[in-house]
């Protein structure tokens, strides 16, 4: 048995010197970039296949009555609007307009959603005597084919930081005060260009922010974000949001569901660039100045309402203003309007000193 034992590992040093068996076994990276290839190979297969059928999400929005509107709503309560950004490309917004206002409201909208579904708050804070912007973001509601921008697409979330600040700076001449409005996904952009520039604010309001999220892209979904990103970043994913998540009241569920301009898809990147958005909040939420209301909806489906609380509180306990909404679901401006935006006056004139 000795005999064989000797013969065997003599057989097995013939064939592999020690240097070749050290580098390739003893330290195993040689195995780990092999799997790490094949892995990659196979996610890129799987990623075509699932996509292999993916819907046109491309969406032209000619005329301002192309757009759909809330029950209530009225149209000529606001006038469409563009800007030119910093690199030269022209957004369109809804602008509602007070006479003698001299404070600047800046609305910024959620991932599946535009400004026509902040239009009938808009209103009421207008006739309080607000100037009120509702924001479309790139590939989004009135600025997708029709401006030259892919339906639910964006290079970079410093785009979106950039097109926000764009917007922002003519109207720090203009009013004695600008606050920044973020609704779900939007609350994440609202926050990180406060965070950013919070000399440009004097308080941000967040509706039902979407910073901390109870649902999620599935995991086949996150393989494909992973693969595209660098590949086919205009790849589309479903977006993980059932229209019921978002009211109960059936005339405004009716209007979600016929929306033409709902974004039901939007583009790996886009998915990418949202994880680098909070990575940007978690980086520099400490170091928050700005005062922040925060509405919360008891019934919420789509926020985790305690998790934001908590990364909130990072920013300064002193800085933050929670209200919470009994009864109700994630869309409080369709379902609670008029509270919604009596809250929001109250808070606004004690930021302002009545």
């Amino acid at each position: 048995m000795r005999i064989a034992a000797r013969s065997t590992v003599k057989r097995i040093g013939a064939r592999v010197d020690a240097p070749e068996l050290g580098s390739r076994i003893g330290d195993g990276r040689w195995y780990v970039w092999r799997l790490c290839r094949w892995v990659f190979a196979l996610l890129l297969v799987f990623s075509f296949a699932g996509c292999s059928e993916a819907p046109d999400v491309s969406v032209s929005v000619s005329k301002p009555e192309d757009r759909l509107l809330p029950p209530g709503a009225s149209r000529d309560a606001a006038v469409e609007q563009q800007f030119t950004t910093f690199d030269g490309a022209t957004l369109g917004y809804m602008s509602y307009r007070a006479p003698g206002a001299k404070t600047a409201l800046v609305y910024l909208h959620g991932i599946e959603s535009h400004g026509g579904w902040f239009s009938l708050a808009a209103a009421r804070l207008r006739d309080l005597g607000y100037d009120v912007f509702c924001l479309d973001r790139r590939g989004s509601g009135i600025n997708r084919e029709n401006r030259g921008f892919p339906s639910g697409h964006v290079d970079s979330h410093r785009t979106l930081l950039a097109d926000v600040g764009e917007f922002v700076k003519p109207l720090k001449k203009r009013y004695d005060a600008v606050f920044l409005l973020g609704l779900s996904w939007g609350g994440k952009l609202a926050l990180g260009y406060t965070l950013d520039r919070p000399e440009d604010v004097r308080g941000l309001i967040l509706i039902t922010p979407g910073l901390k999220s109870r649902v999620d892209v599935s995991t086949l979904d996150k393989l494909k974000i992973v693969a595209f990103t660098a590949i086919r970043p205009t790849a589309p994913i479903a977006t993980p949001i059932e229209p019921e998540m978002f009211t109960t009241t059936p005339q405004y569920l009716d209007y979600i569901r016929s929306d033409p301009l709902r974004l039901r898809y939007a583009s790996a990147r886009f998915f990418f660039e949202t994880v680098r958005l909070d990575w940007h909040n978690e980086r520099m939420i400490a170091d928050n100045r700005t005062p922040i209301l925060v509405f919360f909806a008891e019934n919420d489906r789509i926020i985790d309402n305690q998790a934001v609380r908590a990364f909130l509180d990072q920013g300064g306990p002193d800085k933050l203003d929670i209200i919470d909404y009994e009864g109700q679901t994630h869309s409080i401006q369709f379902d609670a309007v008029e509270r919604m935006v009596g809250d929001m006056h109250r808070w606004i004139g004690e930021r302002q000193g009545g």
